[in-house]
């Protein structure tokens, strides 16, 4: 992928200073749209070709793993070993707390940012990050988990209460309005069933805007990564734009990582060699998977519950 804008936000302002893009996401949009009429065409055998490329390696790894195996899902974290917080798509409500140390406040806060996104886009405010965030998850029928985050312990939660406010801020900013044309849609899950759904890969995108057209890459989809690493949050967005290719032909066409941490974020286009690459490392993976078929399950469907 060619990295288009790998750089912060605007600057706020020196008070008296009017910024027009301030607050509205509007840098970003306009790095999504880019010139329609300059959009990447791919050649519409190249969706065939990958997943021909999968199937012969899912395969091996069915015959190896025996008829009668559970079927294998894979997600980011097995594949690409990616952060928990990039692998939303894997965990459960009673998983998500953790023990309370630096990783399951880690996780937490990020469900909570992810919940944020969703507001945002859907009803573009936020008011009490905190408040806003557990709402919207009660409403998502995470409900265990809501109750878990709130019998924390006062300090636990008045750290997200005072940590939240920066993320919800920076997100504000980085997040574009998108007109009901774009159809912006959050939390669209991806499950592309190999050899005969004995393995699924699957993934998560946090938002995807726009409708998939033939042969024309056409769809933007954005990542959310509350904290990093980004290098990982970068690959987690390539492997689902080779998942949506296997979905419906075409790859998107834009991609962006917004880090609500820091308020920086990037965009790029989808490249075919990419791609492949992806494409490449899965069968590599699944490959080696079929020499230790047993314990490669018993990993992954403990990852899954």
């Amino acid at each position: 992928m060619v990295l288009v804008a790998p750089r912060p936000l605007l600057r706020s302002a020196p008070p008296g200073d009017a910024v027009a893009d301030r607050g509205t996401g509007a840098e970003v949009l306009a790095q999504l749209r880019g010139d329609a009429a300059d959009r990447p065409r791919f050649d519409p055998g190249l969706a065939g070709g990958l997943r021909a490329w999968l199937e012969d390696a899912a395969y091996d790894l069915v015959a190896a793993r025996g008829e009668h195996a559970a079927p294998l899902l894979l997600g980011p974290r097995q594949l690409l070993g990616s952060h928990d917080e990039l692998d939303g798509d894997d965990g459960g409500a009673g998983r998500l707390v953790g023990d309370g140390g630096a990783g399951g406040g880690r996780i937490v806060l990020s469900r909570l940012v992810h919940a944020l996104l969703r507001q945002l886009v859907h009803t573009g405010v936020i008011g009490d990050p905190l408040a806003d965030a557990l709402d919207a998850l009660r409403v998502s029928g995470s409900g265990a988990e809501v109750r878990e985050i709130e019998s924390l312990p006062a300090a636990a939660r008045a750290a997200l209460a005072g940590t939240l406010p920066l993320h919800a801020r920076n997100l504000t900013e980085l997040v574009p309005r998108f007109a009901p044309g774009w159809m912006p849609r959050t939390n669209d899950r991806v499950a592309i069933p190999l050899a005969g759904g004995r393995i699924i890969l699957h993934g998560l995108f946090d938002l995807v805007v726009g409708l998939p057209q033939p042969r024309t890459a056409s769809l933007c989809a954005l990542g959310l990564s509350t904290s990093g690493p980004w290098a990982a949050a970068r690959r987690s967005l390539h492997y689902l734009s080779l998942l949506e290719t296997l979905r419906t032909g075409t790859p998107p066409f834009r991609l962006a990582l917004l880090e609500s941490a820091s308020g920086r974020y990037g965009v790029e286009d989808v490249r075919e060699e990419h791609l492949r690459a992806l494409a490449s490392h899965i069968a590599a993976w699944l490959a080696q998977a079929a020499t230790v078929p047993t314990s490669t399950a018993q990993t992954a469907q403990t990852a899954h519950g």
